[in-house]
């Protein structure tokens, strides 16, 4: 396994590799391209990168380290999911989602959505898309191409995570709050208070917790999965922003974008058992 990281200010992919916790390369990439969110084709070793900045959207060849494709979109590119043969990618000029097909990058779609789509996730058991916009939450049929529901929110919403053992949508707010939703039906089922700037989240079924990262308080907050409740924290001493878990849940990645580094934690002790350096602001984790 590896894990990908994203350096938006260095311009660079980072790949470290699961057993050793090294960096086994860094990519640059060029000069206009500051990379952010992103998505790996496991398959064919692409990787599809957005560019906010350009409105380009890059496909990279990880064996050979060489662009391959590019194509035109226009905007503020952010967020990026690949589903079977399908890329959909987030454009907050437009308040779009834009669809396209990966293996030429022909565009088969445009969806309008509400102000600013940012982040979203994508449950590929019943092919719906989750779009958090800046004062609503969307959920798009990725078969059908359109918006299936929508709830509008008090909270400015920002990132979202999918919980695909209990059905629920987790969505980070602007406003420090965690707001969780049923997929299906859309409705709240609770909010939780306990952040100042929670940004991305994950979760570790095994051990039955949530961890959300808060960069404000400089920490990945402990919730358990069961109440929702507060247990724990894990003090970064820096910026902690993106998260990711291993397949087998006993390591939890995150960016720290002050240091410039990925720190590694044991989920059963909380400890911090390495620091890779990696290059400039950090931002998205992707461990495939």
């Amino acid at each position: 396994m590896k894990v990908y990281i994203s350096n938006y200010l260095s311009r660079s992919i980072s790949v470290i590799d699961y057993d050793t916790l090294e960096v086994e390369d860094e990519i640059t990439l060029e000069e206009n391209i500051y990379p952010n969110y992103f998505c790996i084709d496991k398959e064919k070793n692409l990787i599809y990168i957005p560019n906010s900045s350009s409105g380009m959207l890059y496909v990279l060849d990880l064996v050979s380290k060489k662009m391959v494709d590019t194509v035109s979109i226009g905007g503020s590119l952010t967020q990026i999911v690949l589903n079977v043969n399908e890329l959909f990618v987030a454009n907050e000029d437009t308040d779009s989602i834009y669809i396209l097909d990966k293996n030429n990058l022909n565009p088969i779609g445009i969806i309008g959505v509400d102000s600013m789509p940012h982040g979203f996730d994508f449950d590929r058991e019943v092919n719906k898309l989750y779009v958090p916009c800046i004062s609503s939450i969307i959920s798009i049929d990725t078969l059908q191409k359109s918006i299936y529901k929508k709830i509008e929110l008090d909270f400015k919403a920002w990132h979202v995570k999918l919980d695909t053992q209990k059905k629920q949508v987790y969505v980070s707010t602007l406003d420090g709050r965690v707001v969780i939703l049923d997929t299906n039906t859309m409705d709240i089922i609770k909010i939780l208070d306990e952040f100042l700037l929670p940004i991305e989240m994950c979760f570790n079924y095994s051990q039955k917790k949530i961890y959300v990262t808060d960069l404000v308080c400089k920490n990945v907050k402990i919730l358990d999965y069961v109440t929702g409740k507060y247990i724990e924290s894990i003090y970064v001493e820096g910026s902690p922003q993106g998260l990711s878990i291993s397949e087998d849940e006993t390591l939890l990645f995150v960016s720290d974008i002050q240091k410039n580094s990925i720190k590694v934690y044991d989920t059963f002790t909380n400890n911090m058992i390495k620091e890779v350096y990696v290059g400039k602001e950090p931002t998205t984790i992707v461990c495939v």
